[in-house]
């Protein structure tokens, strides 16, 4: 319903547009954070038959889930809390790491949220891609259903962005990453960002 209807309808954001962006970004050696129901990892095709591919969320139904719809990738799971520090995952970093729509369900500002590029640094190495997207409240032009959804998930506490905001995301990449990128689709932010080598920071 989320993906199909409320994506397209009310955020002014295609699935193909998401399932699009993970393509561009997802590696064979991937973590993938508040998985959700894993719709896009599951329809873009992940660049081998064999990846290492790691859940991770806070919800146990949902890895459940999620697991059983890759289950032909044969994904490890992990139940962690994005707000504190991920670690103690085996088997080393990895070369992609996405964020699929938790940002905006955390609480707070994206000032506060942006912790979780901090807390996600024992999952990567220099080089490694980080991706995703999340909701954002400015900078959209306010559609009628817009108006009305938004305040509704944000009081039913589904989501928590009516702080967040296109420059603080930009600003918490920009601070941590080189080859930032965000494209704003409706009121949809697609991310991706590189963890740089020590040389890109002296630079």
């Amino acid at each position: 319903m989320i993906v199909n209807l409320v994506a397209p309808r009310v955020w002014g954001c295609d699935p193909d547009i998401l399932i699009d962006h993970y393509r561009d970004h997802v590696t064979s050696n991937h973590a993938d954070i508040g998985v959700g129901t894993g719709f896009f990892l599951d329809r873009c095709g992940l660049p081998s038959a064999t990846p290492r591919l790691a859940l991770i969320d806070l919800q146990p139904n949902c890895l459940e889930h999620t697991a059983r719809r890759l289950s032909r990738y044969r994904p490890s799971t992990y139940l962690r809390d994005v707000l504190s520090r991920v670690d103690e995952i085996p088997g080393g970093p990895f070369d992609s790491v996405a964020l699929p729509g938790i940002i905006h369900c955390l609480a707070g500002d994206l000032t506060f949220k942006s912790r979780v590029f901090d807390n996600i640094a024992p999952l990567t190495r220099p080089g490694t891609k980080l991706f995703g997207y999340t909701l954002v409240y400015d900078g959209v032009r306010q559609s009628a259903s817009r108006r009305l959804v938004h305040p509704l998930l944000n009081r039913l506490r589904v989501i928590d962005n009516a702080n967040d905001h296109l420059g603080d995301l930009r600003h918490a990449l920009s601070t941590r990453y080189i080859d930032c990128n965000i494209q704003l689709v409706g009121c949809m932010a697609l991310f991706s960002a590189v963890v740089p080598t020590a040389a890109s920071i002296r630079r």
